[in-house]
């Protein structure tokens, strides 16, 4: 009985090996190399390179801020008017007009403790371009001496950043075939043709000194010369990013009605006045009941903390409303008129298109050329020519920024160029749409 099942496993364990052995003489037949030009699909060297270049820079942009506390709201629209005035006085000393100081909406947020000493904080952010370091050095020591000034960085730009690409990425695709030869030579073996090739441009972020840096990105795959891959097509991808401003012809007014109540019915009873009230200041600009939006109003319990406990204040109720204008000075009046409640806080006021979609339409238009464009310097650094589309995409990069006169901002925070009125109606006044476009050609 012994015998019979040692015989057993043993012819058991001949078929399994027999199987196993099957399956490896065939596991080579299964690697086929394909014609698409896939660096796996292909036998290939891939190798990754850099190129950088430094360029004196000939714009300089510094960044600042101002930022103050106080508890009366009124108070601060009228601080932030001296420190204002104070910015524009030191720029036109230096023959800068106010149309060139670039302006972020002043923010006006309530502190998020309950605590006594509670206070509003109003925060504006700046920008001023000028032309050479020695004017940016000088602009900068006169705003550090203005109170509540925080100088925040000065960043060197080129303007003619495009038209110096070329040449660099030139010895960038220079270099990456020398590098790929030289990985061959290595390992005894002479590189074919061009698979695949990414590539980028972008120039350094951030610059403090006096000089900018554009910056060539790549990855360059090439086919070994023994493989068979006189079937295998060369391919190049690219991005392009393309931005345009417009200037809005609608505005949508965010504002928040908050009150505090201990007593829940007579919260909602209070609300109900307050927000009867300010629709009435509303509509007696002449603005339309139809472009008026109450919101659901939401209610949480308020609570005090202070020496490690927390005390019960009451209940407090939130209701935002939001109002379409179709100009700036209606948007303008509309917060002016609704400020000063002191239960009424300014959201910010949202610029808008009405044609956006006929304006994204161009942008892509553009950064499809752009791409294309990028496409041509690469392949011209490669001695090669663009060929056929492969695959275009948009990146998921379109959005809308908003901006005031052309300078741009995100979602409420928006940007203005030139000084005049009041803090509290620096309102955004355009749009900037932006668009990327992935590109993927053939190369010939």
């Amino acid at each position: 009985m012994g015998n019979k099942v040692s015989i057993g496993l043993i012819f058991i364990l001949a078929i399994v090996c027999a199987t196993l052995v099957f399956h490896r003489g065939n596991s080579k037949k299964a690697i086929v190399p394909m014609d698409s030009g896939s660096p796996g699909e292909t036998p290939s060297i891939l190798v990754s390179t850099s190129e950088s270049k430094n360029f004196i820079a000939n714009e300089y942009k510094l960044v600042f801020a101002v930022e103050l506390y106080d508890k009366n709201k009124e108070k601060l629209f009228k601080e932030m008017d001296v420190r204002r005035n104070q910015i524009f006085e030191s720029a036109k000393s230096m023959g800068i007009s106010e149309e060139n100081v670039e302006q972020n909406s002043l923010q006006i947020e309530k502190p998020w403790n309950y605590m006594k000493t509670q206070k509003f904080t109003a925060r504006q952010n700046f920008k001023i371009a000028v032309a050479t370091k020695e004017a940016a050095d000088s602009l900068s020591d006169l705003l550090s001496a203005i109170p509540d000034v925080e100088m925040t960085q000065t960043n060197a730009l080129l303007k003619n950043e495009d038209s110096l690409q070329a040449a660099i990425v030139k010895v960038a695709c220079e270099k990456a075939l020398l590098k790929a030869d030289r990985y061959a030579e290595g390992v005894g073996e002479r590189t074919g043709k061009v698979l695949f090739v990414r590539g980028d441009v972008e120039s350094s972020r951030f610059n403090t000194a006096d000089s900018v840096s554009l910056i060539v990105n790549m990855d360059l795959s090439m086919s070994i010369s023994n493989s068979d891959d006189g079937d295998a097509k060369s391919f190049l991808a690219v991005e392009a990013t393309v931005d345009r401003k417009y200037p809005a012809d609608e505005f949508l007014g965010s504002f928040s009605l908050e009150c505090v109540e201990k007593d829940k019915q007579a919260l909602y009873r209070k609300m109900d006045e307050k927000s009867q009230n300010v629709i009435a200041q509303i509509k007696s600009l002449g603005i339309p009941e139809a472009n008026i939006s109450v919101q659901r109003m939401s209610l949480k319990k308020k609570w005090e903390f202070e020496n490690g406990g927390r005390q019960f204040m009451g209940y407090e109720a939130i209701q935002e409303i939001h109002v379409k204008t179709d100009s700036k000075e209606l948007a303008t009046a509309l917060v002016d008129l609704l400020a000063p409640n002191a239960d009424l806080q300014c959201n910010g006021t949202l610029p808008l298109l009405k044609n956006r979609q006929l304006l994204e339409a161009q942008v892509i238009l553009k950064s499809g050329e752009k791409a294309l464009a990028k496409a041509k310097l690469f392949a011209d650094g490669l001695d090669m020519k663009v060929g056929k589309t492969q695959q275009v995409d948009d990146g998921s990069r379109m959005y809308n920024g908003v901006t005031v006169l052309g300078a741009r901002a995100k979602s409420y925070d928006g940007i203005l160029l030139g000084g005049g009125g009041s803090s509290r109606n620096v309102i955004a006044d355009s749009v900037e749409v932006k668009a990327s476009t992935n590109l993927v050609v053939e190369l010939n």
